[in-house]
């Protein structure tokens, strides 16, 4: 609908000629993701003294994604996902779509009922024409491997766009409730039902130039959870924060190459020396982070390999995590099907606490890869990483060679 691309213009009829104005308008049209980004350009010619025409030349192209897969892993065998992610939904006429809203479905399953999850969620990102973002979400989910747990609930999802420090800042305010029912804690966890009510802030400044390719601008995102606590209903308590910088800068004069630099932190903290924290909610690393609850990826190792460690080997999450990552890029196409091949360096740890973290004891690793996009599939690719220090097995020697499959999401 041409509402959907006018609202995102910072160009009004009436509005004096501004360079700045287009290139933020072209930028904001490029993040929809709706339109060919080699075909985005603006078209102005001069009428008069005192006027200027000023057109936008788009090409529709398709964003909505159909996931169907199989996969292997080695905590839950062979693993599958279902889902469709539909990015411009209309809700009052469904089958015409144009809106620009997002109804999105999933059902991730791992070998014998180890691993399972249901989402359904619908978001409106601009709410009676106005930039405010509204969204609901309901699932499910049961994992079992180091524990046996189950969670269900729903949450809603309220987000503005600032115009101060400057407009590219943005809040989201998460309202959660849930279930959670851990089943078989497996001496690590404690057992039996919980309920859980949190709110979670995000404050996030994103000024990225392409959700597919970006080459120049940053995404910067600070993000606190508080669950129970002497505020909040529920026998669940705790405050989560993790802060999450990504980069980038155009190399080598040209719009192919990108270096793309990223850190992440994380924290969690109890309210009182009682306090229940679920398994799920700690952190933990290694891998892709694929068929996994809460993992933060690491490539060149296994999943969920990265952290603390009880008696029997199993990793634990842990309440202290960094990441850090750079990546070379190089896009061999950008359409119809953008394709980019990369080169990284990165390592990360996961720690029990923080007066057990040492931020620079990081678990290295170095490779290649590559990202294709691929309508209505997504976003499919790989890397083979090497992994630097000894983590599994524990046999002092590098962990060595590993291939990673990505679907769905890059890093």
């Amino acid at each position: 609908h041409e509402r959907v691309i006018r609202r995102e213009l910072f160009t009004r009829p009436g509005d004096y000629f501004s360079r700045a104005a287009i290139i933020r308008s072209l930028r904001q049209l490029q993040v929809l993701n709706y339109f060919n980004p080699e075909k985005l350009k603006p078209d102005y010619a001069m009428v008069d003294d005192k006027t200027v025409d000023l057109a936008y030349e788009v090409e529709e192209k398709s964003s909505d994604n159909i996931n169907a897969s199989v996969g292997y892993s080695g905590a839950f065998g062979v693993t599958g996902a279902l889902g469709f992610t539909i990015n411009n939904f209309n809700i009052a006429d469904p089958l015409s779509g144009g809106a620009g809203q997002i109804l999105n479905f999933e059902w991730q399953f791992g070998s014998g009922s180890r691993f399972r999850t249901f989402t359904l969620g619908f978001t409106e990102p601009w709410l009676f024409d106005t930039p405010t973002l509204i969204g609901v979400s309901l699932f499910d989910t049961r994992q079992i491997y180091t524990y046996d747990l189950q969670q269900t609930g729903g949450s809603l999802r309220v987000g503005r766009r600032f115009q101060w420090p400057d407009n590219y800042f943005r809040g989201d305010w998460i309202l959660n409730a849930q279930h959670n029912d851990v089943r078989d804690g497996r001496g690590i966890y404690r057992e039996g039902v919980s309920s859980q009510v949190s709110i979670t802030q995000i404050i996030t400044r994103n000024s990225i130039d392409n959700p597919v390719f970006p080459t120049i601008g940053s995404n910067v995102s600070l993000s606190v959870q508080v669950s129970g606590g002497p505020v909040l209903p529920g026998n669940i308590d705790f405050h989560k924060w993790v802060f999450n910088s990504e980069w980038y800068l155009p190399m080598f004069h040209s719009s192919r190459f990108a270096l793309y630099l990223n850190s992440q932190y994380g924290y969690l903290g109890s309210f009182y020396s009682n306090s229940i924290i679920p398994p799920i909610d700690l952190f933990f690393m290694g891998g892709t982070g694929l068929g996994f609850i809460s993992t933060t990826p690491l490539r060149g190792y296994e999943d969920q390999s990265i952290g603390p460690r009880n008696a029997s080997n199993f990793t634990t999450g842990g309440n202290v995590m960094t990441r850090q990552t750079a990546e070379l890029r190089l896009a061999v196409a950008l359409s119809p099907i953008p394709i980019y091949i990369l080169g990284f360096a990165e390592g990360g740890n996961v720690f029990e606490s923080f007066t057990k973290a040492n931020f620079f004891d990081l678990k290295r690793s170095y490779g290649f890869g590559a990202r294709l996009q691929i309508n209505p599939i997504g976003l499919i690719g790989f890397d083979y990483g090497y992994g630097v220090d000894d983590v599994e097995p524990r046999d002092g020697k590098p962990d060595g060679w590993r291939f990673h499959f990505v679907f769905g999401r890059g890093f």
